[in-house]
């Protein structure tokens, strides 16, 4: 962990990793000489050794003011590095975008398509139900053809069978009474 990053007590965030990018862009950001961000190192380390907030204020900015540093130029070397969080902010926002872009969109698109091609899919199914049903009643109606086309065909055999009995019973009763009484 960098000095600053221990001046900003950062240690009570969850994901340290955003706080570690925005204290690389303060260090890569950083003025010469003393102004906000050593003042800050500065608080911190007496408050480490005990000293109370208020207290630390005063001596951190005593010790600055030997180097050059002013209320004045303070407050605007502070506002300095807030306009370079700002900044990171912006360029996070950014790489958010571009990643909802690129990941949630491109995903979003996929369903999508794919939601598009179940419904497509389940339309072809239905179709091909109402086909089945279609050849299922085809099929009964044929079959229903097929054993009134037997049932009439078993009856006209038995027909065909009952008329050839009765004529052929005729032919050899004549047969037989030719031959009795003629012959």
């Amino acid at each position: 962990m960098s000095k600053l990053a221990k001046a900003f007590d950062t240690m009570s965030q969850d994901d340290d990793r955003f706080a570690n990018v925005l204290m690389k862009a303060l260090e890569d950001k950083n003025l010469e000489g003393f102004d906000y961000l050593e003042f800050k190192q500065s608080v911190a380390k007496l408050m480490e050794i005990g000293m109370d907030h208020d207290t630390a204020l005063k001596a951190a900015f005593a010790t600055g003011s030997t180097a050059g540093l002013t209320l004045e130029k303070l407050v605007k070397t502070a506002r300095y590095y807030t306009e370079v969080l700002q900044d990171e902010k912006s360029k996070f926002m950014n790489s958010m975008e571009k990643h909802l872009m690129s990941n949630v969109e491109g995903k979003a698109k996929e369903t999508g398509e794919l939601k598009k091609k179940i419904a497509n899919w389940e339309a072809k199914i239905e179709q091909l139900k109402a086909e089945v049903e279609k050849a299922k009643a085809r099929i009964e109606s044929a079959d229903e053809l097929i054993n009134t086309a037997k049932n009439k065909a078993s009856q006209n055999q038995k027909g065909f069978d009952d008329a050839l009995e009765v004529i052929t019973s005729a032919i050899r009763q004549d047969v037989t009474d030719i031959t009795r009484v003629l012959g």
